[in-house]
């Protein structure tokens, strides 16, 4: 057992379901470094409103949804790449772009040597 990854609901607008998520968390544990490393995974509106990416950064660093668009996550002895395969935005009487209809990441990770 080397640690942990995964992704995670970060931040939802308006109501209703399925929820409206305007922000993902991509995470990595390393067990030999005894910490989680987040990176916070934005739509176009969360990133550029001033007030969401705030709210989010307390969370881990932020980063735009971009499609082919990657970041790297690094601990002492794990690094992972999540990258965006392919996301939609949803369609609707929320601001533009501000909502996933889909999202695709690809997470590889590995040990570093």
């Amino acid at each position: 057992f080397l640690g942990e990854c995964g992704v995670g609901i970060s931040e939802t607008i308006g109501v209703g379901v399925p929820k409206k998520v305007t922000a993902f968390e991509v995470w990595l544990f390393d067990k030999n470094d005894i910490q989680t490393v987040t990176k916070v995974l934005m739509s176009d509106n969360a990133f550029n409103d001033p007030t969401i990416r705030q709210k989010l950064e307390a969370k881990g660093e932020p980063f735009q949804a971009v499609a082919g668009g990657q970041t790297i996550l690094e601990t002492a002895t794990l690094r992972l790449v999540a990258r965006v395969v392919d996301m939609a935005y949803g369609q609707g009487s929320m601001p533009e772009n501000s909502y996933f209809d889909s999202l695709v990441l690809e997470l590889a990770i590995w040990q570093k040597q």
